[in-house]
């Protein structure tokens, strides 16, 4: 592997594409708004934290890739440690900046309440490799906020604008009040994905979780226990995309409609998997479904996020 494409597989490019995507299709196709240099800035903000957050999270967790896959291995393999930091510095101090800018070209002062919310997220994703990704919980909930605040972002960015603007307020306030119910559901949507799909991957990544004496879901409370929580949050989810998807329609919006269907069905089918793991009493030592499990429901937030789209 050459040092670019590992660069690239560092950041997670792939989800930084899902990311800026959904920010991108939350502003143009759900709140109607028209590009401005203000938004790109944010955006950039967002993708360029993340991506500092990908390589310290791979710096802390060199010794757990090393066991649970030492083929994917990039710090201490391909970049030194000292390398990899220099990264995660140039990214978040980049990402930061950005964010900076977004908001004094924005001008006023509540719009340093994004810049310290984009600071906040540069140091909780640094505390969660560091120390929370061990905790019981607690850094299952950090990753899940920090992808489902991307989609309330610009929403909550272009809210703060237009009401600094007396004639703006007036024009887009029905929209923004219709916009707001869209845009809530589907931060909730990327919060329970996002939380499922970090328990499917402590279970995944059990073995060298062990080795780290992480506090994970599985580990702590058992592989049943963590079975049965993303059942629950697999059919809470899917009853909430099935509402949505409804309330869509009514609206005329079919295709989206089918999209967040066929998400929610790939939602049901992690269900019925742990729920035949767990009838079946599947440890994670035995069976490794949980790759597959991750993926599908990296399609599902997909199918989701691209239901956006068709609203407009």
């Amino acid at each position: 592997m050459n040092k670019i494409g590992a660069f690239f597989k560092l950041v997670r490019w792939p989800n930084l594409l899902i990311t800026a995507l959904t920010m991108c299709l939350v502003y143009h196709c759900i709140m109607r708004m028209e590009s401005t240099l203000m938004f790109t800035l944010l955006v950039v903000s967002m993708v360029l934290i993340q991506a500092g957050g990908y390589v310290i999270n791979d710096i802390f967790d060199k010794e757990i890739d090393a066991v649970n896959k030492p083929e994917k291995l990039i710090v201490g393999r391909i970049f030194t440690e000292k390398q990899s930091n220099v990264f995660y510095i140039a990214l978040t101090i980049i990402g930061i900046g950005c964010a900076l800018a977004a908001t004094i070209m924005a001008m006023g002062k509540s719009f340093m309440t994004v810049f310290a919310f984009m600071l906040l997220l540069a140091c909780l994703l640094y505390t969660y490799s560091s120390r929370y990704k061990k905790e019981l919980v607690v850094g299952n909930v950090i990753v899940s906020l920090s992808v489902a605040f991307a989609v309330f972002l610009p929403w909550l960015f272009e809210m703060l604008y237009i009401s600094k603007h007396e004639l703006l307020l007036i024009t887009f306030r029905p929209l923004m009040q219709w916009s707001l119910h869209i845009v809530l559901v589907y931060t909730a949507f990327a919060f329970l994905m996002t939380f499922i799909r970090e328990i499917v991957k402590d279970m995944e990544d059990m073995e060298g979780d062990r080795l780290r004496q992480c506090r994970t879901i599985p580990i702590v409370w058992g592989v049943k226990a963590a079975h049965g929580i993303v059942m629950v949050l697999c059919f809470i989810t899917s009853v909430m995309i099935w509402n949505e998807a409804n309330y869509l329609k009514t609206f005329g919006f079919d295709t989206a409609f089918y999209m967040l269907i066929t998400s929610g069905v790939l939602v049901l089918y992690v269900m019925c998997g742990n729920v035949i793991n767990l009838v079946a009493n599947k440890s994670p030592e035995f069976g490794k479904k949980f790759h597959l499990q991750s993926i599908v429901l990296k399609i599902s937030m997909l199918t989701g996020v691209l239901s956006m789209f068709f609203i407009k």
